[in-house]
């Protein structure tokens, strides 16, 4: 029970006077942090990452890396096929190109669809022909030339006779022979008319869409902070008599094993999420080599979205350069070990 009270007295006060002061160290060192942001590509990311992690000094150490998908990542992209065609109906354009296009010129690629189809008529021009017409006629008393049309209208067009076929029609017997009474027969006209050719249409059709990046792009953003020591004064020590002195050391020596043992077995990480009067912790947890996930789905809610998370000394040696993950509903953020304290934004 004795030893109980002792290690009760030593832990609280300890681990209380560590988180406060752990805090207090961060706010000011947040007064002096670096933001670098960078433009990567997938295939540069390997070596960019192990550059940034190079960039850590003894006072300079990286806080968060965020990583998003870039805007750069997309363009929007436009092409064009052009064929002459016979014909202009919609149906028939439609059946003469493909609905999407895949698009990849070795650095972009995405599939694109129709945005617009322009049509243009293309006139080709004028031939001639001609033009032959044939009218019967009958009931001719001769077969004189003058009595046949040289020029008739027909459609306000004029034909030009060109030839007449004569044939008997009635016969009537003179002297034992057969004469002709009457004449029919085709007369026949030409002309030469001056004819348009068919039209055909230059079609253009546009497919338009989005392109995305063959070699992803992300925006990198890496945030340090710098640790700011604070002067330390040197504790006055009193003589005190050599048993005082060896209960002091025995006492503490229970102390630092009680601590020890709490710290291995008990709670190693603090989330606390901010409101209009500071920070607030919401939930304890202990992380481990199988459990690098904190869930806060059901925990208070930071009013500004802000959360803060505070590991103790030994879990962050050992966890320094690893990634844990803060877990909210849907949201998901992913954090880097470099420092024992962070501010994050879900």
């Amino acid at each position: 029970m004795i030893g109980k009270v002792i290690v009760d007295m030593i832990i609280i006060p300890a681990i209380i006077f560590t988180f406060a002061n752990g805090i207090t160290h961060t706010s000011y060192a947040n007064e002096e942090k670096n933001k670098t942001e960078y433009v990567i590509s997938k295939s540069e990311e390997s070596k960019f990452l192990e550059d940034i992690y190079k960039t850590e000094t003894d006072t300079l150490k990286i806080k968060n890396i965020d990583k998003t998908v870039s805007d750069k990542n997309y363009i929007d992209k436009e092409i064009t096929e052009t064929k002459i065609l016979n014909k202009s109906n919609d149906q028939y354009i439609k059946n003469q190109f493909v609905e999407t296009k895949d698009f990849n010129d070795g650095e972009y690629k995405g599939t694109l669809s129709i945005s617009n189809i322009d049509v243009k008529t293309i006139k080709n021009g004028y031939y001639e022909k001609i033009d032959e017409q044939i009218l019967s006629f009958e009931n001719y008393s001769d077969n004189d030339l003058n009595n046949i049309e040289k020029e008739i209208d027909i459609n306000n067009t004029k034909y030009y006779l060109i030839n007449v076929e004569w044939e008997p029609e009635t016969m009537q017997e003179i002297d034992n022979e057969n004469v002709p009474i009457t004449y029919k027969g085709k007369k026949i006209y030409q002309t030469v008319k001056t004819l348009a050719n068919p039209d055909t249409y230059k079609v253009t059709v546009t497919y338009s869409g989005k392109a995305e990046k063959i070699d992803t792009i992300y925006d990198y953003k890496i945030n340090y902070e710098k640790e700011v020591e604070e002067p330390k004064e040197e504790p006055i020590v009193e003589e005190k008599e050599d048993k005082q002195v060896n209960k002091f050391i025995i006492v503490s020596g229970i102390g630092l094993t009680a601590i020890l043992i709490y710290l291995l077995k008990g709670k190693n990480t603090y989330i606390y999420a901010k409101n209009n009067n500071g920070f607030k912790l919401i939930k304890t947890e202990k992380l481990s080599d199988k459990k690098v996930s904190i869930d806060i789905s059901n925990c208070y809610r930071s009013d500004e979205n802000i959360y803060a998370i505070k590991i103790n000394p030994l879990t962050f040696k050992k966890f320094k350069g690893r990634t844990i993950s803060i877990v909210r509903g849907n949201n998901k953020k992913d954090i880097v070990i470099w420092n024992n304290y962070y501010e994050i934004k879900m």
